[in-house]
């Protein structure tokens, strides 16, 4: 029911942040005039669009968990590089160190990798992605394991000025290798 309700209200909040906005730009070759009615007044540009400049943005994914004698500590700095004002592409690297004690067993592992993206806003504040990520896990418990695992991960955010909130879903989830709980994901971004 909790999950119902959150989503529901998650989805509320979306279609009226969509109907709210008003979106329009002046293009860079031309200029908005106000024409005075006095011809011998000065003519003054009222507003110009300025152009678009190629620009590199940083940030990433920071998590910390606890559960249930366990703890995630997750960290995942990224450089994106916007091509539009509406698509950009990135690169990352990160690290994930996870521990478990019980009475029982006990293990650790880090992982660590790197990720590409792509990343297309069809309205300035929805944004759609894809993203690559391998990492490479050293697992050492009850027996000691190294595996790499792949994870393409598509996901759907909400990006509001420097930070996005939104759920991906990875295409290739495997529970047996995977860092992650599910396929499912939460994910939280900050740009600066």
């Amino acid at each position: 029911m909790l999950k119902k309700t959150t989503l529901l209200l998650l989805l509320i909040f979306t279609v009226s942040s969509v109907f709210s906005q008003e979106e329009g730009t002046v293009s860079s070759d031309s200029n908005e005039t106000y024409q005075p009615q006095n011809p011998t007044t000065e003519t003054k540009v009222i507003y110009k669009a300025p152009d678009f400049k190629k620009f590199w943005n940083f940030g990433g994914n920071i998590g910390l968990s606890f559960w249930n004698g366990g703890t995630d500590i997750l960290i995942g700095p990224k450089a994106y590089y916007n091509i539009s004002p509406k698509f950009l592409t990135g690169f990352g690297v990160t690290y994930m160190y996870s521990e478990y004690k019980s009475n029982v067993s006990n293990y650790h592992s880090n992982s660590y990798g790197g990720s590409v993206l792509a990343a297309y806003r069809p309205i300035n504040y929805i944004q759609i992605s894809a993203e690559y990520e391998g990492l490479q896990t050293n697992y050492s418990g009850y027996f000691k394991n190294e595996y790499f695992s792949n994870a393409l991960f598509l996901g759907i955010s909400y990006v509001a000025r420097n930070v996005s909130f939104g759920i991906r879903y990875d295409v290739l989830y495997n529970s047996n290798k995977s860092i992650y709980g599910s396929a499912w994901n939460p994910v939280i971004g900050f740009y600066f």
